[in-house]
């Protein structure tokens, strides 16, 4: 039996999870999951990323009385997020948030055009990406750059800390808006943004062994042996992907606090329609690219039913919420929110602007969760299907079927909802996709499995998938 330990990091929690390898199949189960690694300092958003890296810790630890040696880690993460590492070695405490204001003052003054970025990355150019994060970085406070010597990403820092050696994932990479089409960091882009090439690490394909647990480490957690850190497909979507049994005609869903939609394509879209549709190009392994558009996802749902428990005094479940939509659209109500609309961006009171947003919800401030829920719920639908029809058109195929993974894959009236308004068949599963691509990478990189097809057969048999068919 291969004990390969998983650590998944989200925007919105984090967990480690324990994949069994007997040779045939995986068994996949949880050992830890945290959240609340999100933290508000004055300026804004912030992630406490000591916290998260004692949560891993944690996750080691409870993996091990489970069985009797770990045989490999690996780890994913959310991408365009990054912890500087200081002159000392030492991994920055609070690294920002994407949400974080700079990102969007970053995005907004950068010398470079969206199209042009566009024309040299293939990426979906975002305010969030790390490019515009350290353009407002360094010159908001030049010492911050000037001091550091290395920036990494998220996944890629929890190696560092893991290991001691510096790497950048390439799929991680592609978030950054730093990464041009040949695969390299883009000097001309680097220049513009005041970022010295050295301050970027080494890339490297995923599959590799990065290197192994830190000696500390292993004395510290009393474990066995100094097992391998192999670089999974590190950022999460591209983990997702990964852990999807994908066919031809299939495109897929990932429903996180962001929902992403997208297919496998073999050579990258960079046409102008593409960028203007805000489609964009992320990368895959053994030479895929990814080709999606990044939505407002479940966060809107996430902030709602926080801010409704605290206004009620009382917790509301996912499915109270899913529930009392349900209702609601029995009732015949038909309001509907723009998920884009920039007041859902990061909004400290997601009622208030839902009904700001939306004349027909007023009044819903204080009895009608329901009502509001499916407001979000058919936006973040409407999204969905206008993104399908646009994938179509911009890769000139077909989509048959819907692949759903994410939390979203939970929600029953979602999936119905997307398979009804979409008129495709919408099919769930694994739901923890990222963290099954996670540990097929390290298959591969122990050399269990050859590929990525068969990883993906592997998983298949793993795996319970369900169903949605279009109803009228």
């Amino acid at each position: 039996m291969i004990n390969c330990l998983v650590v998944d990091l989200g925007a919105g929690s984090g967990r480690a999870m324990l994949g069994r390898f007997d040779g045939q199949k995986v068994d996949l189960s949880e050992v830890h999951r945290f959240s609340g690694i999100e933290m508000r300092l004055d300026d804004g958003p912030h992630w406490d990323l000591n916290r998260l890296l004692e949560e891993i810790k944690k996750g080691l630890q409870l993996a091990l009385e489970r069985c009797a040696k770990i045989d490999s880690i690996g780890v994913d993460s959310w991408g365009v997020d990054y912890a500087l590492v200081d002159a000392s070695g030492k991994l920055q405490a609070a690294p920002h948030h994407y949400r974080h204001p700079r990102s969007q003052r970053g995005y907004d003054a950068f010398p470079m055009t969206p199209g042009e970025m566009f024309e040299r990355t293939g990426s979906q150019v975002l305010p969030i990406n790390t490019v515009y994060q350290l353009f407002s970085a360094g010159k908001e406070d030049p010492s911050v750059i000037a001091t550091s010597q290395r920036v990494l990403m998220i996944a890629d820092a929890v190696n560092y800390y893991l290991t001691g050696a510096v790497g950048g994932d390439l799929t991680l990479a592609r978030t950054s808006g730093l990464l041009s089409l040949d695969g390299k960091w883009d000097r001309s882009i680097c220049s513009s943004a005041g970022i010295p090439l050295d301050l970027l690490p080494p890339l490297k394909q995923p599959g590799t062994v990065l290197g192994r647990l830190r000696e500390e480490l292993q004395l510290e957690l009393q474990l066995h042996n100094r097992f391998p850190v192999i670089l999974v497909a590190a950022h999460d979507t591209a983990s997702a992907v990964c852990g999807l049994p994908l066919r031809t005609q299939e495109a897929f869903l990932i429903c996180g606090s962001w929902s992403i939609i997208g297919r496998e394509v073999r050579h990258a879209i960079t046409s102008e329609d593409a960028r203007l549709s805000g489609f964009g190009n992320e990368g895959g392994i053994e030479g895929r690219q990814l080709f999606l558009r990044s939505l407002n996802g479940l966060h809107l749902l996430q902030k709602l039913r926080a801010h409704w428990s605290g206004r009620v005094g009382q917790e509301i479940s996912f499915a109270q919420m899913s529930d009392l939509a349900t209702i609601a659209s029995a009732r015949g109500m038909t309001a509907s929110i723009n998920p884009s609309d920039p007041a859902f961006f990061d909004p400290p009171d997601i009622v208030a602007a839902l009904t700001r947003a939306c004349p027909e919800l007023a009044g819903c401030t204080n009895d009608d969760l329901g009502t509001l829920a499916l407001a979000v719920y058919r936006g973040l639908i409407e999204d969905v299907a206008d993104s399908l029809l646009a994938l179509e058109r911009q890769t000139n195929e077909p989509v048959a079927r819907l692949r759903i993974c994410g939390g979203g894959g939970r929600d029953a009236l979602l999936c119905q909802l997307i398979a009804n308004r979409t008129s495709r068949i919408v099919t769930v599963g694994p739901i923890e996709a990222s963290a099954w691509g996670n540990v097929a990478m390290q298959l591969i990189g122990l050399g269990l499995i050859e590929n990525l097809a068969a990883a993906r057969i592997v998983i298949e048999k793993s795996v319970d998938i369900l169903n949605y068919y279009p109803q009228k």
